[in-house]
C-alpha cells in the first residue's frame, strides 16, 4: 500500500515553487547577462527553498508492506516493523514548532519516524491505521 499526499497540497507546493523560484530565476538571469556572476546567488537560494518544500511535502510518500511501514523521501527516508509498530499519534507541537505531524510510534514508546499530517489527511491517516491494524490517537483540535 501507497499513501501519497493530497493532490490539493502538491498542487498548491508546485505553485509556491514556482512563483518564488521564477522571478528569483528572471532576477539572477538579468544580473547574469550583465557580466557580473553573483547573480548565481539568488536562482540558488530560490532552488534551496524549493528543494525544502518539495523534501516536505511533495516528494514524501507512506509505504505499507507485508512486515514493515515507512516514509521514503529524497533526502532522508525511515522504516519501522509492523509488528513494533503501537499506535499512530496525531499532534500539534503547538505555534513555535510547526504544523501537525503524525508520529509513528513504537511499542516501547520511541517515535520510529513522523511525517507532516496535513498533506495526507485524516481519513488517508485513519485507512493506514487501520490496515496496520493500530489506532489513531489525537484530538480533534490538532487538526
Amino acid at each position: 500500500m501507497i499513501v501519497r499526499p493530497l493532490r490539493a497540497t502538491v498542487i498548491i507546493s508546485w505553485g509556491i515553487i514556482l512563483a518564488v523560484i521564477s522571478p528569483l530565476l528572471w532576477m539572477g538571469t538579468s544580473i547574469l547577462l550583465q557580466g557580473n556572476l553573483s547573480g548565481l546567488i539568488i536562482p540558488a537560494s530560490g532552488l534551496l527553498f524549493a528543494a525544502w518544500i518539495y523534501n516536505s511535502v511533495a516528494g514524501a510518500y507512506l509505504w505499507v508492506d507485508a512486515e514493515s511501514v515507512g516514509v521514503s523521501r529524497p533526502w532522508r527516508s525511515a522504516s519501522c516493523l509492523k509488528s513494533e509498530l503501537d499506535y499512530l499519534l496525531v499532534d500539534n507541537p503547538g505555534f513555535r514548532r510547526g504544523r501537525p505531524r503524525c508520529s509513528f510510534v513504537r511499542k516501547d514508546g520511541r517515535v520510529a519516524f513522523r511525517v507532516p499530517a496535513k498533506p495526507y489527511g485524516r481519513a488517508q491517516l485513519a485507512t493506514t491505521a487501520e490496515y496496520l491494524k493500530v489506532p489513531l490517537t489525537g484530538s480533534e483540535w490538532d487538526w
